[in-house]
C-alpha cells in the first residue's frame, strides 16, 4: 500500500516539475532575445555617434592647415565614415545608400572646409598673404597678412637682369587677431620697367618681389605683376597721312574737279619700343610693320603726359594740346572737344579742323610754311622714372610738298610730291 502511494507521489512531483523547467527555459529565451536586441541597437548607435564625433573633432584639428592638417583630414574621413558605415550596417534597417552618401558628403565638408580655411588664413605659428591688389587709381600696392604670428615684416625687392636683389621698400607691423593691411606707394619702390617690347633684349629690365617674413622665421615670396610694374614710357612714334579736299567748279563739259592737300591726319603711339624704331618713307613708322620686323609695343600702364610739336627747322609751327594718360587711357582737348583713346595701339590725335566723317586733322593754314622738312617731336613726361623724367623723340621727320602737289599739272609730279620721304 505504501509502495503504491510512493509511486503516485513521485509521478505527481514529476508532472509538477516539468512545467517549471519549461517556464525557466522560456524566461531565459526571452531575456536572451531582449538582451541581444538591446545590445545590437546600442552598438549601432554608439558607432554612429563615434563616427560623427571623430569627424567634428577632426574638422576642428584640420584648421591648422599644412601637411599635418591634410593628414588629419584623410584620417578623419577614413575613421569617421567607416564608423558611420558600421553603425548603419549593424542597425535593424541595414545600410541605406542614400543616407550613407549624404553622411559621407557632410563628413567631407566638415573636414575639408576647415582645412581650407586654415590654409588660407594661417594658424598658430603660420601666416598667409591675402588680398594682394594693384590700385592703378592711387598708384599703390596693397595686401593683407593673416595668421598666428605676432609681427610681420614686408619688403619689396627689385631683381636686376643679372639676378641681383636690392631692397626698395620695407615696413613692419603687428599682425593681430584680424590680420593687418600693408600699403606701398609705387613711387617708393619703382626703379625700372619689368617688361619691354617683344623680340627685344633689354638688360635694364627689373622684376619685383614681395617678401614677407614672420617673427617665427618663416618667409613667403611673391613675384609682382610685370604689367603693373611697367610704369615708364620710354618711346614715342608718329605717323602721318595727308588730308585731301575736292572742289567742283563749272557744269557740264566746262566743269572741273580739283583735288588739293589741305592738311595732315596724325597718329601717335607711346610705350616701350625697340631703341632703333624709326620713321619710314610714305609717312609710316617701323612700329607698324609688326613684331617680326620691328618688335611689338610694350604697353605702359602708368601716369604721364605727352606733348607733340610740329617744327620746320628750329621754328615751332604748331603744338598739340597736352595729352594726359591715366593707366592706358589718353585724354586730350581738340578745338574745345575732349577726346580719348587707349594707348595700347595707335591713336588718332586731334587737330584744328574737322573733315568728312568727323575726322580731325591739322589744317595746313595752322602749321604749313612752304615745302620742306618737318619734324614731329614728342616729349613724354613720366610721373615715375629712374633717372630722367622727360623723354624726347625727334627722329620723326618727313619732307612735305603740299605746294608742289597743289600746283602740279601732271599725275606723275603729284605722285612724287606725296611720297613723304624721310629727311
Amino acid at each position: 500500500m505504501s509502495g503504491l502511494l510512493s509511486k503516485a507521489n513521485a509521478a505527481e512531483e514529476a508532472n509538477q516539475s516539468e512545467p517549471v523547467e519549461e517556464e525557466k527555459k522560456s524566461d531565459g529565451g526571452l531575456l536572451t532575445a531582449a538582451a541581444s536586441s538591446s545590445g545590437g541597437a546600442d552598438t549601432s548607435t554608439i558607432l554612429t555617434s563615434v563616427g560623427w564625433a571623430v569627424i567634428v573633432v577632426g574638422g576642428l584639428l584640420s584648421l591648422q592647415g599644412g601637411s599635418w592638417g591634410l593628414i588629419v583630414v584623410i584620417t578623419v574621413l577614413i575613421v569617421g565614415i567607416g564608423a558611420l558605415y558600421a553603425g548603419q550596417y549593424m542597425s535593424e534597417d541595414g545600410v541605406n545608400p542614400l543616407k550613407m552618401g549624404g553622411a559621407a558628403l557632410i563628413a567631407i565638408l566638415l573636414t575639408s572646409v576647415p582645412y581650407g580655411v586654415g590654409s588660407l588664413i594661417g594658424t598658430a605659428d603660420s601666416f598667409a598673404v591675402t588680398e594682394l591688389e594693384y590700385d592703378e587709381d592711387d598708384n599703390e600696392l596693397t595686401f593683407k597678412i593673416r595668421g598666428g604670428i605676432g609681427e610681420a615684416t614686408a619688403s619689396i625687392m627689385n631683381v636686376s637682369y643679372t639676378g641681383e636683389k636690392t631692397e626698395q621698400w620695407t615696413q613692419t607691423k603687428e599682425v593681430g587677431d584680424n590680420g593687418v593691411r600693408f600699403t606701398a606707394s609705387v613711387v617708393d619702390f619703382f626703379s625700372g620697367n619689368s617688361e619691354t617690347c617683344v623680340n627685344c633684349v633689354d638688360t635694364s629690365l627689373v622684376s619685383y618681389e614681395l617678401v614677407v617674413e614672420g617673427d617665427n622665421g618663416v618667409t613667403e615670396i611673391i613675384e609682382l605683376d610685370t604689367e603693373f610694374m611697367t610704369r615708364e614710357a620710354l618711346h614715342g612714334a608718329v605717323q602721318i597721312r595727308d588730308h585731301m579736299t575736292t572742289t567742283n567748279s563749272g557744269t557740264g563739259s566746262t566743269g572741273q574737279t580739283t583735288t588739293e592737300i589741305n592738311g595732315l591726319v596724325i597718329d601717335l603711339l607711346v610705350g616701350v619700343m625697340v631703341d632703333d624704331h624709326e620713321p619710314l618713307d610714305g609717312g609710316v613708322h617701323s612700329m607698324s610693320l609688326g613684331e617680326t620686323d620691328a618688335g611689338r609695343l610694350g604697353i605702359v600702364t602708368s601716369d604721364y603726359t605727352v606733348e607733340l610739336t610740329v617744327k620746320k627747322g628750329s621754328s615751332v609751327k604748331w603744338t598739340h594740346p597736352l595729352i594726359s594718360v591715366d593707366g592706358t587711357t589718353a585724354l586730350y582737348n581738340s578745338g574745345g572737344e575732349f577726346r580719348s583713346g587707349e594707348m595700347t595701339s595707335w591713336i588718332s590725335l586731334g587737330g584744328t579742323a574737322t573733315g568728312e566723317n568727323n575726322v580731325l586733322f591739322l589744317h595746313e593754314d595752322d602749321f604749313y610754311s612752304g615745302d620742306g622738312c618737318y619734324t614731329f617731336e614728342i616729349k613724354i613726361t613720366n610721373q615715375y622714372y629712374v633717372s630722367e623724367p622727360i623723354v624726347t623723340e625727334s627722329r620723326m621727320k618727313w619732307d612735305l610738298q603740299f605746294d608742289r602737289y597743289n600746283s602740279a599739272e601732271s599725275n606723275e609730279e603729284k605722285q612724287q610730291s606725296r611720297e613723304y620721304l624721310t629727311c
